[in-house]
């Protein structure tokens, strides 16, 4: 239970974020979109998908190799510990046989900060379809801005890019 419990919180937390991007999202749905985060019967991943469409001016295609009509595709990630205590990173999953630019929207829960990626197809198409891209951070939560994916940091999505 504790799992799933603190799954609806990551889920929660990414859909807070971008909720107001959400097309057609009126405040006066909060009481039902609440209880539907409670249950976990919200797919996050497609609410954050239509909310970065409706910010860039693109659409929402769901196709294999891309989720948005410019090509991109977009992914959530949330800062975990892994490698026995000694790595703290955000895994970007799922991203082989992508052929666009990678719009990813990571969370990062110690100092409570989300942070958006766009990676270009060039700088992550090398990496074997057994990988994934690791974004690092500090174990208290500060971004290890030395590491080469930080490079593609943004401030938020625009259009066209």
């Amino acid at each position: 239970m504790a799992t799933k419990q603190s799954n609806l919180a990551l889920d929660r937390a990414h859909f807070n974020y971008v909720r107001q991007h959400i097309p057609g999202y009126t405040p006066s749905y909060n009481r039902c979109i609440e209880w539907m985060l409670d249950l976990g019967i919200i797919q996050v991943s497609t609410a954050v998908e239509h909310a970065v469409a409706q910010q860039t001016g693109t659409r929402v295609i769901s196709e294999d190799a891309r989720d948005l009509s410019d090509g991109s595709d977009v992914k959530t990630c949330t800062v975990r510990v892994s490698g026995y205590g000694l790595k703290y990173s955000a895994p970007v999953c799922n991203i082989a046989g992508k052929t666009g630019s990678l719009r990813v929207q990571v969370y990062e829960r110690l100092q409570d900060r989300f942070y958006l990626f766009l990676i270009p197809w060039e700088a992550y198409r090398h990496i074997p379809s057994s990988s994934n891209i690791e974004i690092p951070f500090e174990r208290d939560g500060t971004p290890r801005r030395s590491n080469r994916w930080w490079q593609h940091a943004v401030d938020h999505w625009e259009r066209g890019r």
